[in-house]
């Protein structure tokens, strides 16, 4: 990813995942993976999810819930694209 979001979800997971972690979004887009950013750790990953899922209105299944879909922003960004196609999802 470089540049500016091109979706309103990938805004929204730049602009969280940046404040729960206390950075510059620039810093998130430009990690190789979220684990190479300072603090990014399981907890932050609960910070995370539960503001995203409240930010689009989505809950997330728990058996997508995986350590891969935590590992990189683009897998982030997909494990919230794909929550409107779950039951119950809306985002």
């Amino acid at each position: 990813m470089s540049g500016e979001p091109a979706t309103m979800i990938e805004g929204l997971v730049v602009h969280v995942v940046a404040d729960a972690l206390g950075v510059q979004p620039q810093e998130i887009v430009t990690a190789p993976t979220l684990f190479d950013v300072p603090g990014f750790d399981s907890l932050t990953v609960l910070t995370i999810l539960s503001r995203l899922e409240a930010e689009l209105g989505a809950e997330i299944p728990p058996d997508a819930i995986v350590p891969e879909a935590f590992e990189s922003l683009p897998a982030l960004i997909a494990l919230f694209q794909g929550a409107a196609s779950w039951p119950g999802g809306q985002a």
